[in-house]
């Protein structure tokens, strides 16, 4: 105990004064603002079955011992974590390319920017709270383990990514980046330990989906997933679908939702097919700007009504509309395959803010192969894996929601920490050079 205090003192001694006021307005900011609600924030309060499981069962570790008083204890928790996070991340940057200060100082915002802007991560009672810092805490493992061939490291990272799985399934889309890195690591090193984190990483998915189910079982009495995958997916390809598609069901309860859904789309011109008779509007913005009122409010909303019809409760109703829409999404994708492919390209470009913006992430990616392959450097490395990590979270998410910042806010600072760490390697060759 008393090295990790000496330890931390010591970071502490360390730390540019100007990151320690900026870490000290963003604590006293957080505080004062207090806990933020969102919408969503009540059905984690009050554990909806189709929330995660992960942000659920924190919240409730902090209302049964708080009580009614349970907002600033939480409130500070989430406030330390997410700057622990950050400050993993930074040390970790900070270590492998020895910032120079003006570059550390900026690093520090950057990160901090979701804490202090927009997505007041530490203040909102939303999964994000958790799934930012993790993420962070993901990704300094990772650049540790890739550049340092640290097995401790990878397995912090396997750790780590469970519980981010867990809290946000979004995540998944990490496992394949992390099956790669323990393969390059195995290929590199020819160490038996790679082979066998990466069986832990494969093995994400199943375990993940067992602790979520058994929490629902614990929690609900029933052993399932949390139910909302079905309404999620199946939005764009319901958007890119017609009435005629109707012919591709046979089951009765899925003919009679089928119409009903498509009935409303039609008649709030929520579709593919009226968005290509507008000559100036595109049907991917169509389709952006009503997401919700196409995934929640109709997919969603008349799947519960239908089982409501029929008699179950609530939880049950939940569990029906996500079989029933699991069910229907790929005959529905398959038929409609095309136009939900350029809808789900639109949706990534649109994921990064416009085609340019993607071409530049694509850009940044084959200089860091480039770098990687030419002579293995430590950048080069850390590019190419923080770019996969954000192409397959957009990649991801694109199959199950509109591009939203609150889903890829995650790697926004990817960017602009490349920029940095290019101005900071070119003045740095040019004083080398000099002397």
């Amino acid at each position: 105990m008393n090295q990790i205090v000496r330890s931390t003192i010591d970071k502490l001694k360390n730390t540019n004064r100007i990151e320690l006021l900026i870490y000290t307005i963003t604590i006293l900011l957080v505080l004062y603002r207090g806990v933020v609600y969102e919408l969503d924030s009540s059905a984690f309060l009050s554990k909806e079955i189709n929330r995660s499981s992960g942000y659920i069962i924190f919240l409730s570790f902090f209302k049964k011992l708080f009580s009614s008083y349970f907002e600033y204890p939480l409130l500070i928790v989430q406030l330390i974590f997410n700057l622990y996070g950050i400050r993993m991340l930074h040390n970790c940057l900070n270590d492998v390319f020895k910032f120079q200060k003006l570059f550390s100082v900026l690093s520090v915002l950057i990160l901090l920017a979701p804490v202090l802007y927009l997505h007041l991560t530490a203040n909102k009672i939303m999964s994000e709270a958790l799934c930012y810092p993790l993420y962070l805490i993901f990704i300094a493992n990772s650049i540790y383990a890739f550049i340092e061939h640290k097995e401790k490291n990878l397995f912090h990272s396997a750790i780590t990514l469970l519980l981010l799985v867990f809290v946000r399934g979004q995540f998944l889309s990490l496992v394949p980046i992390a099956l790669l890195l323990s393969g390059y690591l195995f290929f590199i090193t020819r160490k038996r330990k790679h082979i066998l984190l990466g069986i832990i990483f494969l093995s994400i998915p199943f375990v993940s989906n067992i602790m979520d189910k058994s929490f629902h079982y614990l929690e609900y009495g029933y052993y399932v997933s949390t139910p909302f995958i079905g309404p999620s997916i199946i939005t764009s390809v319901f958007y890119v679908s017609d009435k005629e598609d109707v012919s591709l069901f046979s089951d009765k309860d899925e003919k009679i939702y089928f119409k009903q859904v498509q009935e409303r789309l039609e008649d709030q011109n929520w579709t593919n097919n009226y968005a290509n008779t507008l000559e100036y509007t595109s049907s991917f913005s169509i389709f952006h700007e009503n997401y919700s009122h196409i995934c929640n409010h109709t997919i969603h909303e008349y799947g519960m009504k239908f089982y409501e019809q029929k008699g179950l409760p609530l939880n049950e109703r939940y569990i029906a509309t996500d079989n029933l829409t699991q069910k229907m999404y790929l005959p529905l994708l398959l038929d409609n395959f095309k136009a939900w492919f350029k809808l789900y390209i639109q949706n990534i470009k649109s994921s990064l803010g416009s085609a340019k913006y993607l071409l530049l992430h694509f850009i940044i990616l084959g200089i860091g192969i480039y770098f990687m392959v030419n002579n293995g450097s430590k950048l080069g490395k850390m590019l190419v894996f923080v770019f996969l990590c954000t192409f397959s979270n957009i990649a991801f998410l694109a199959i199950a929601t509109s591009s939203g910042n609150r889903y890829t806010f995650y790697n926004d600072w990817v960017v602009f920490i490349a920029f940095f760490l290019f101005v900071d390697q070119y003045f740095k060759t040019q004083y080398h050079n000099a002397n």
